[in-house]
């Protein structure tokens, strides 16, 4: 009977060990989408527009003054449970008030980090030679400023666009 008991003892025992969490399993991001610029620490982009059915773009939360201004781009984080990020796109404000405006996608690397945040690279981000020719190609001026907008979609193919200021704020 003491053999018995100390048997079950022992697989209970076993049973909690392999049970227990253990607190190095995974690295808990916080929620949001985060940029590092070269040289910076991490910002959080607060502001997102959405498009309509047209396509143009409009501000659901914050506004384009709430876009960081960034140089250079190392890395973004995005870590919001059920999105994912889809090709970014550099556009200027004109995005916001007509159809036809210039727009260049992006390619992107994706990192899985855990579960739900996501390492993502856009090399055409970091190197201030290139952001140059697409604020060109996208007719960027001072006027009318460039902006590089993180993309991301739930699995229903809803959108948001975090943006961030490409073009310097003064001549």
């Amino acid at each position: 009977m003491a053999n018995r008991w100390l048997g079950v003892a022992l697989l209970f025992g076993l049973f909690l060990i392999v049970t227990a969490p253990v607190p190095a399993q995974t690295v808990k991001y916080i929620d949001g989408v985060f940029v590092a610029p070269r040289g910076g620490s991490p910002i959080e982009l607060i502001a997102y527009a959405e498009a309509n059915s047209r396509g143009m773009l409009r501000m659901q939360h914050g506004t384009l003054d709430d876009a960081p201004l960034v140089h250079e781009i190392v890395s973004v984080l995005v870590s919001v449970p059920h999105w994912q990020p889809v090709n970014p796109i550099v556009t200027t404000a004109e995005a916001f008030r007509e159809e036809q405006a210039e727009r260049r996608t992006l390619r992107i690397a994706i990192n899985k980090l855990n579960v739900y945040a996501l390492g993502v690279r856009i090399a055409d981000l970091e190197q201030r030679a290139k952001i140059e020719s697409l604020l060109i190609s996208v007719r960027a001026s001072y006027d009318n400023p460039g902006y590089a907008f993180v993309v991301i979609e739930t699995e229903g193919s809803y959108q948001r666009f975090f943006p961030m200021r490409l073009t310097p704020l003064e001549k």
